[in-house]
């Protein structure tokens, strides 16, 4: 039997003590090691990444310090990624040398290099211990290569790998005897292919080489053609000598002497060129010649054009000359105010400059007629002047002849006949007005019935000859004289003004027509059309008219206006009358109203 034994609470707690004393001293011989390893990984890992900054600070100065170093090199100068040949850097001589372009922080490679081609030339060669003037032909663009002289180092940029290259142009090797052979016989064909006389000279005076011309011209007579240093001194121009060619004929010869220069500046020699300016001088005489001439016909023609001036300016109506390169020999004042000119202002000038170019092409077109054919030619020329005024001229355009040069040029005199062309005009426009009185239904717009029977005439006898089919539907609106009698006769006329725009909008081929066949009845003629084609016109009838929701609460078909059509398609025969294929569509619009209205009937020559 257990029994359970009280103590006291002073011998319960003063029992406890020791056994937390030695909890406490275990948890601090732990703790002591943890605390201590995690200040040595965390201050490891400041002291890790302090590095790396002071390392890559360190990096990034140094470049800095080698960029401006590399920039302003003579030599160029690139840095390339060893891996796989991307251009880091390039300074400006290298971009100078093979034309790299730099786009923002980014090296470009010219077109015709690529870094593929950098890296297999760079695969080869020793990294560790770099290498010298390895030798590189580039094709810059088709046609050019350029050599040259590659050394390479191996560095660390950006802690990527890479190459340190200069690039260097070889020094070219002096020219060899069988090149300056070479290039002797090339300046002597150049000389050999000029038409002028050639001879050069050494420092005393000795000829040293000639051209073809030069021999051929002074064939056995070589002194004559040397030109004396004191003459050619004395005058600060070229000498101009006569002399007597291999024919005998009289030739006047130019000579220019010029000194030949070394590289070093010193004075090696002479150079003479002779032209023959013989034709020059003629030339020359036969101008001043020409010039007297002038002169005496000039004073002969004072009289006359004072005459002419006065002409001129005694007439009212514009007169103007011009000659056949289109420019402005003469004119009176009311002439040059029809082109917005004054009479100073205008001679001198151009007609292409002055037209409109629309308007330069027609007179081009009349004006080769007058100086090709001399023809005398009539036009009219519509003109608003300055102020607004529009005028009508009429124009006659004449040859005419230079007396002092004899060049050709066309005379030009205008009427105006301004009254005359605005009745023209009112005459026509009221023809015009009674042809659409004759032919046009005056309250709905559209072809009335006679012209609708002229049209049908002619289409009919040019579809016998062509053997093409004609569509005629006849349209009927649906208890219009209902419409009328309870909506008015002046809202009857509205609804037919409408229904009318309906069917214009329907149209859509120029050769379509519509008319107003009588009273509420409309007809459209629909040349070279089968029947498939009629009621697609049908269809589009039957649509919009929906749409425009004319009201029409006194139909026995809808609440809204509606039409009956009737299609007649036939291909006509000259034994046939075109008044047949008027009965086929009555016939078939009779049908489609039987049917109930707003609906379409077709016939055609098999259903006859």
């Amino acid at each position: 039997m257990l029994r359970f034994v009280r103590r006291p609470a002073g011998l319960a707690a003063l029992s406890m003590f020791p056994v937390a004393g030695q909890a406490a001293e275990t948890a601090d011989r732990v703790a002591h090691p943890v605390l201590l390893s995690v200040l040595i990984v965390t201050g490891a890992v400041v002291g890790c990444g302090l590095l790396v900054m002071m390392l890559l600070h360190l990096d990034s100065a140094s470049f800095r310090r080698l960029h401006r170093i590399l920039t302003d090199l003579p030599l160029a100068v690139a840095i390339i990624r060893r891996k796989d040949g991307v251009l880091l850097y390039a300074n400006k001589r290298c971009c100078e040398l093979i034309g790299v372009r730099k786009l923002g922080s980014r090296y470009l490679y010219p077109d015709d290099i690529s870094a593929e081609m950098l890296c297999d030339f760079l695969r080869p060669l020793p990294y560790r211990h770099g290498f010298q003037n390895a030798p590189e032909a580039l094709q810059l663009k088709p046609g050019f290569t350029l050599s040259l002289a590659v050394t390479g180092q191996p560095i660390r940029f950006k802690w990527q790998a890479a190459w340190l290259l200069y690039l260097s142009q070889p020094p070219q090797q002096p020219a060899s005897s069988a090149l300056l052979e070479q290039e002797q016989r090339i300046f002597q064909q150049v000389l050999n292919s000029l038409s002028e006389l050639v001879y050069y000279q050494d420092r005393s005076g000795q000829i040293i080489g000639t051209n073809k011309a030069f021999n051929r011209f002074w064939r056995g007579r070589f002194s004559e053609g040397v030109m004396d240093d004191e003459n050619m001194a004395a005058s600060l121009h070229p000498l101009h000598t006569w002399t007597t060619a291999p024919d005998g004929a009289s030739r006047l010869l130019e000579t220019n002497k010029t000194q030949l220069i070394d590289d070093h500046g010193e004075v090696i020699g002479t150079l003479s060129i002779s032209h023959d300016v013989t034709d020059w001088h003629d030339m020359q005489e036969s101008l001043k010649q020409e010039i007297e001439k002038r002169e005496i016909t000039e004073q002969a023609l004072a009289q006359r054009s004072s005459l002419l001036n006065t002409i001129f300016e005694a007439s009212s109506d514009p007169i103007g000359l011009y000659n056949e390169h289109g420019i402005y020999v003469g004119c009176n004042e009311p002439f040059a105010r029809a082109l917005g000119f004054t009479q100073a202002t205008l001679l001198g000038k151009s007609a292409a400059d002055v037209l409109e170019p629309d308007k330069w092409e027609e007179f081009q077109e009349s004006d080769r007629q007058v100086l090709r054919e001399g023809k005398t030619v009539k036009t009219d020329d519509y003109v608003i002047l300055e102020d607004g005024t529009p005028i009508w001229y009429e124009m006659v355009k004449t040859p005419y002849r230079d007396p002092t040069d004899g060049v050709p040029g066309v005379l030009v005199m205008a009427r105006d006949v301004t009254e005359r062309r605005m009745a023209e005009q009112q005459l026509a426009d009221a023809i015009m007005e009674l042809q659409e009185m004759s032919f046009v239904d005056s309250l709905t717009k559209v072809a009335n019935r006679r012209y609708f029977d002229e049209q049908l005439r002619k289409l009919w006898h040019g579809h016998i000859r062509e053997q093409k089919p004609l569509t005629l539907i006849l349209c009927d609106i649906d208890s219009f004289k209902a419409f009328n009698d309870n909506y008015g006769h002046q809202q009857g006329d509205y609804a037919l003004r409408e229904v009318a725009k309906v069917f214009r909008d329907v149209i859509r081929r120029e050769t379509d027509e519509v008319a107003r066949y009588g009273g509420e009845e409309f007809a459209f003629l629909l040349p070279n059309t089968n029947p498939e084609g009629g009621l697609v016109v049908a269809e589009k009838v039957h649509r919009q008219l929906a749409a425009q929701g004319i009201v029409h609460a006194y139909s026995d078909v809808d609440d809204k206006l509606t039409v009956s059509l009737g299609i007649a398609t036939v291909t006509p025969l000259p034994t046939q009358d075109y008044g047949d294929l008027v009965e086929m569509a009555d016939i078939a619009l009779y049908k489609a109203k039987a049917a109930g209205r707003n609906c379409t009937m077709v016939m055609t020559d098999s259903d006859r």
